[in-house]
Parts: C-alpha cells; structure tokens; sequence
C-alpha cells in the first residue's frame, strides 16, 4: 500500500533484503496487499495463498499481505479504494473490475493448467444419481449460480443459457450459493437441482479438490454441461502503477515455478504447472458478454 509517514521506510530499511538500485516503486509503496476472491472458504483459502503470499515479500522485500473477500464485488471494491494492489479476477470479475476503474486495470499473468491450457471450461453439475443429462433436462428445476462477477459460476453459463433460449423461463429458480463450493453442496445436499462451476478436466477442478479433501463423496455430483474455454484467472494490478512494480511483479509472477518450486505446488493445489504472462486482449469477450448482460437488463 501506498507510503504515508517517515517512520515507514526505516520499516522497509529493517526488511535486511537486499534492494535493488532501481527501486523506485518503493518510495511509494512500503508494502503490498494482493486480493482474493471466494474461491474457497477462509481456513482453506488462508492455508493455500499465504506461501504465495510469502513468496512475493521475499521475491520483492517488502511485506505482503493477503485480502480475502466473501463476494468477488468485495475484491472489485477494494481495488477501487486503493485497499488491494494486486488483485486475482476471473474473467467476468476482470470484466466489472475494467468498467468499475474506468479501464484502469492492466492484466500481469494467468495460469497454464498442467494439460497445457492456459484456461478452464464452466459447468453445470447434477447429483450423481440425476436423471439429467443436458440442460434441456432441467425444465422446471432449480439452479444455483456462484456469484454475479464470477465468470464459470455465473458470466459465461448464463450466456450460453441465453444463446440456447433457455435463460428465461426454463428453470422454476435460479440464485446465488455465494460460492463454487457452497452450489456444489447445495446439489449434493438437494437445496439445488444443479449448480454452476468450474473445471480444468473432469479429474481437475472445483469438485475433485471438494472430493479429495474428503467435502463430498466421489461420484456424488456429475458434470452434464460444459462451456468453451475460458481464460484463466489474471493477477492484475492498475494500469497506472508505477512501470518497474509492474516489471518486478511480472517477473515474479512467471518464474515462480523456477524460484520457488515448492510453494507453487501448494499454491496450484496441482492443478496447474506456471504462470504466463496475459493481456487485455484475453478479456475482451468476456467485457462484451457482459456488456450484452447489462444491456438485456436495460441498464
């Protein structure tokens, strides 16, 4: 976050890290606070990111610490309010985030999953002993979304719905669990007929890290929908942020696997192998798809 008293560089100065000559950036920013959205709950979400957390303070000398909101609109608002430097945005987050900061968002770098793919497919799930085997099966049943900025848990599959003329009418509910793990649940729990997440493959995703830590039964959910490929999650950062900031995250950011291989393997929770670096242009259908959301609301 940015500096504001004296006291604060003697603070950097007590770090004993080895600056380089060229630190400018650090005469604005005396420590660094990276946001996450609810991508799983607290205690799971604390465990995996603060090695990365760890990783970055030591790879930039200063501290950094982690901001991990319950609603993706909570990472978007702190970004706005200069609470969170660096932020991780799905997709459809990235796509509010772009509009919320009057395009003042710039993209660092995304992930390549460990079968080369440098995104992730939207599904719908069903209880593993559903009769359903499309979306058109679920005429009169209920749906539950992720969250409104969540790309796989809501952006994308409500697109699709519409594209498929089953948007309006189709379902006798739809709503929002708050998360990825919460509409997993809420399927295998019957408080939804079906949910919308996310995953790599069908062995690599939100419902075999809820299966392997033991949350749900193997088979307990099934897939019966998935959508084109998505663009991986982008650490992103203002546009105007100080050049060499941006330089030394960047680098950071993709050499992690080098650097540090151990904690990437708790950070990727295996999922994905290293971080490559992205640009706006990724983003940009996921902008228009919203864009036609908010103009099918009339907003």
């Amino acid at each position: 976050m940015k500096r504001r008293t004296l006291l604060a560089s003697v603070a950097i100065l007590s770090l004993g890290t080895a600056l380089p000559a060229a630190a400018d950036w650090r005469a604005q920013y005396d420590s660094l606070t990276i946001g996450l959205p609810p991508i799983e709950n607290a205690e799971e979400g604390a465990r995996r990111w603060q090695p990365f957390a760890d990783y970055l303070s030591e790879q930039l000398g200063v501290p950094v610490t982690l901001r991990m909101a319950s609603a993706y609109s909570g990472i978007i608002q702190a970004m706005d309010a200069g609470e969170a430097d660096m932020a991780m945005f799905g997709a459809a987050a990235y796509a509010s985030a772009y509009d919320v900061l009057e395009g003042d968002l710039e993209p660092l770098a995304h992930a390549v999953s460990r079968t080369g793919d440098r995104g992730y497919y939207a599904v719908v799930v069903v209880a593993g002993d559903s009769e359903a085997e499309s979306l058109e099966d679920l005429a009169g049943q209920t749906l539950a979304f992720a969250d409104p900025n969540s790309a796989s848990g809501y952006l994308v599959p409500n697109f699709y719905l519409g594209q498929l003329g089953l948007a309006q009418g189709h379902f006798a509910s739809t709503g929002f669990s708050g998360s990825h793990d919460n509409g997993i649940l809420a399927v295998v729990r019957g408080t939804y007929d079906a949910a919308a997440t996310w995953h790599y493959s069908e062995d690599n995703g939100a419902v075999q890290r809820m299966t392997d830590r033991g949350e749900i039964e193997e088979g307990a959910v099934k897939v019966i929908w998935e959508s084109p490929l998505i663009p991986s999650d982008a650490w992103s950062v203002r546009g105007s942020m100080p050049d060499d900031l941006k330089a030394e995250l960047l680098s950071a950011l993709t050499e992690f696997h080098e650097r540090d291989p151990e904690r990437i393997e708790i950070v990727s929770v295996g999922s994905w192998t290293h971080l490559v670096e992205v640009g706006h242009e990724a983003f940009e259908d996921s902008i228009a798809m919203r864009e036609e959301m908010l103009r099918q609301r009339g907003n």
